[in-house]
């Protein structure tokens, strides 16, 4: 048992922390558009439970996690994976009550699932992790001459900006996050395109046993493992490629099929009663 001289030492320590804690107040960013999303700017150490709080985001019934590149995405691509989004991955998420979980940028596959939430109406959440210093949005802080940061998405309803200046920091805080958004729940992970840092996010998703819904045709990432899903047995240099095609659950799923294959794929995905798994 601590002694009086002991708890007293500790008293500051928890003070500071609850002061944290409380200077993690909800903000609102307005976007142009009209749209308002919440922010949230947690500091360092400050748990998911703490997060998810002052989220304050309604308990999904499904979790679906989409990652890709922000770059090197085929432009030609755009109407084709847009469909996708707004008919296939928005409407099965705004009738299954799913909240949508990606990178939280105006780039790559974030900015298409934005605007398919969006052309949906915003009838799904949708919840944007970024580093805090790689992003910008209106009201925060103003760029100077060369800082590489990128807007945030005007269609998400939600952003955590974790305290980082790198890309790939955020991976952890998400993680957590969406492990407490999905115990009880099914969650699924849906790739397009990707490079490192979908990578690492992907193998999370296997490490945590979520099914991985790699939509084939969209490049670099998810070609490769596609590639190697329909080749396994092939030997694989990569440790990480490696245990993603070993261990994963792994859907491919052709971005030239109907739209309507894509929903229903993630609707059996979604609706399988769900099995706590710890993660490996």
């Amino acid at each position: 048992m601590p002694t009086g001289s002991e708890i007293i030492r500790s008293l500051p320590a928890v003070r500071d922390r609850q002061e944290a804690i409380q200077e993690m107040n909800r903000s609102e960013i307005i976007f142009p558009n009209g749209n308002r999303a919440i922010l949230v700017a947690p500091p360092r150490g400050t748990t998911a439970v703490e997060i998810l709080r002052v989220l304050d985001i309604p308990r999904p019934q499904a979790l679906i996690l989409m990652f890709g590149g922000a770059s090197g995405q085929d432009e030609s691509l755009t109407p084709l994976l847009l469909q996708l989004c707004s008919r296939g991955i928005a409407r099965l998420a705004a009738d299954m009550e799913a909240l949508i979980m990606d990178g939280g940028t105006q780039s790559g596959v974030m900015a298409v699932i934005g605007q398919g939430v969006a052309a949906r109406g915003r009838h799904s959440l949708l919840l944007g992790v970024a580093p805090a210093g790689k992003v910008t949005y209106p009201g925060g802080l103003a760029v100077t001459a060369g800082e590489d940061r990128v807007p945030l998405d005007p269609n998400h309803s939600h952003f955590v900006l974790v305290e980082s200046q790198e890309w790939g920091d955020e991976t952890s805080t998400l993680y957590s996050l969406a492990q407490s958004l999905a115990e009880g729940i099914n969650a699924v992970t849906i790739l397009v395109n990707g490079g490192p840092i979908a990578k690492e996010e992907v193998l999370e998703s296997v490490r945590h046993n979520w099914p991985i819904v790699v939509i084939e045709g969209t490049g670099r990432l998810a070609d490769e493992i596609a590639r190697l899903t329909r080749s396994k047995g092939a030997p694989i240099e990569d440790p990480v490629v490696a245990e993603i095609i070993a261990d994963g659950d792994i859907h491919l799923f052709p971005l030239k099929d109907p739209v309507d294959n894509l929903e229903r794929l993630l609707s059996q995905l979604l609706d399988a009663d769900p099995i706590p798994k710890l993660a490996r």
